[in-house]
């Protein structure tokens, strides 16, 4: 089945040029729960450099450039073999992260909750939570979600058992309840086509241990590569 891609005219340049950019600061000396919760940003983005680079090669005007946000992630490691429980660390950290580790965590133990044990193919490591994923509004609409995100678990999740996220609107819009259960049911949709499956109630889990996701993430970097051959032929104003 043909592909149909978005009007590319809206882009606000190549999308192949896009990087990830990942930030982790912690002390050297710990405090709370340091060693447990490992929290990292990632800010997708073309820089000027880039930029420009890719306008000389193709033989357009010189002009002055500037970095492009293209959005921004967030993720959270939870390390299972560390000083503290688990869950007192996502507990501690926001509501969200606490509403995932009830559900894949015994609380009161600190290990996995037995049907999540018995949903994984390998149970044994950390816990990877992708807690946010926002585009800017000018690249919303060509399903650059799901290969941003899926790129960066690729990095992120070395060691893990799993990724865990509560798929919801993360931009802060004012939803009714009506509007809310169905963003939240497109971002499902939207999540499922890196791997990620229904656990329990409104928790989504992506197994590691599998090679479904590895495929899915190859398809979605052809699908990127397909948009961005269709920005290139495409009449540039």
């Amino acid at each position: 089945m043909r592909t149909v891609l978005p009007d590319v005219s809206r882009l606000p340049a190549d999308p192949a040029l896009i990087s990830l950019i990942y930030h982790h600061e912690h002390p050297v000396v710990p405090y709370d729960f340091e060693e447990t919760r490992e929290v990292w940003t990632v800010h997708a983005r073309i820089d000027a450099d880039t930029l420009a680079a890719d306008a000389e090669a193709n033989g357009d005007a010189a002009e002055e450039f500037q970095d492009l946000l293209v959005g921004r992630m967030s993720f959270v490691r939870v390390r299972m073999f560390g000083p503290d429980h688990p869950w007192h660390a996502m507990d501690d950290y926001t509501g969200d992260l606490c509403h995932i580790g009830e559900a894949v965590l015994d609380v009161d133990s600190g290990e996995w909750a037995t049907a999540f044990e018995e949903a994984l193919a390998h149970p044994v490591g950390d816990l990877l939570v992708m807690d946010r994923v926002v585009l800017e509004p000018a690249w919303r609409g060509f399903g650059l979600g799901p290969v941003l995100a899926g790129a960066a678990i690729r990095r992120l999740s070395q060691g893990c058992v799993a990724v865990a996220c509560q798929p919801a609107p993360a931009d802060g819009r004012k939803l009714s309840k009506a509007q809310r259960r169905e963003a939240e049911a497109k971002l499902a949709a939207t999540w499922s086509r890196i791997g990620f499956t229904l656990f329990r109630s409104d928790i989504h889990i992506l197994d590691c241990h599998l090679q479904r996701p590895l495929d899915l993430l190859a398809e979605r970097q052809s699908d990127l590569k397909a948009l961005s051959r269709a920005w290139r032929t495409h009449p540039q104003p």
